[in-house]
């Protein structure tokens, strides 16, 4: 069980919330384009999966993993390009910062764990898609984007029932 009674971590938040200006993320949302895509998302990802099976599937988690590598290249060109194991689980952290769920990054001798106490996909597609595809080919693509030799193991899923996420990438 991680410890999430250490605040300290909180700072890493604060400081990242007070400066997140400072490297080009926007502060503003069009609200009826991000709802218009997503009410048809919502339509289309159920109709393509119900339509073409497992193959349909298979597009879907190769357009969610497209979108992931997508925005890991463009955090990673924001926050420095880098292919080491604590690069390829920086994009993935940033994203928890941005929906503003707490994380918890372990660094040991050649592996990376983060740890995420929220769902950053949560609201995403309402249920049009189960949670844990989008969460596995989105996070897969984000660290693809910083080195596509690793790959991501999530021993923890709270879509599944654990209490956390677990995000671990070992060289």
């Amino acid at each position: 069980m991680v410890d999430t009674s250490k605040w300290v971590r909180r700072d890493k938040y604060r400081k990242f919330a007070n400066n997140w200006k400072l490297i080009g993320v926007s502060s503003k949302i069009d609200f009826k384009e991000q709802r218009l895509t997503e009410d048809i998302m919502n339509k289309l990802l159920p109709l393509i999966r119900d339509s073409f099976g497992d193959e349909g599937l298979s597009v879907i988690k190769k357009a969610f993993f497209l979108v992931g590598v997508e925005k890991g290249q463009e955090i990673l060109g924001l926050l420095g390009d880098t292919n080491d194991v604590l690069s390829c689980i920086m994009p993935l952290e940033t994203v928890c910062m941005l929906v503003g769920i707490e994380s918890n990054l372990v660094k040991e001798e050649g592996k990376v764990t983060l740890h995420v106490f929220g769902c950053p996909f949560e609201t995403t597609l309402q249920d049009s898609i189960p949670k844990n595809i989008l969460c596995e080919c989105y996070s897969q693509g984000l660290v693809h984007a910083a080195n596509p030799d690793l790959s991501l193991k999530q021993p923890c899923k709270s879509c599944m029932g654990d209490d956390h996420c677990e995000f671990v990438i070992e060289s």
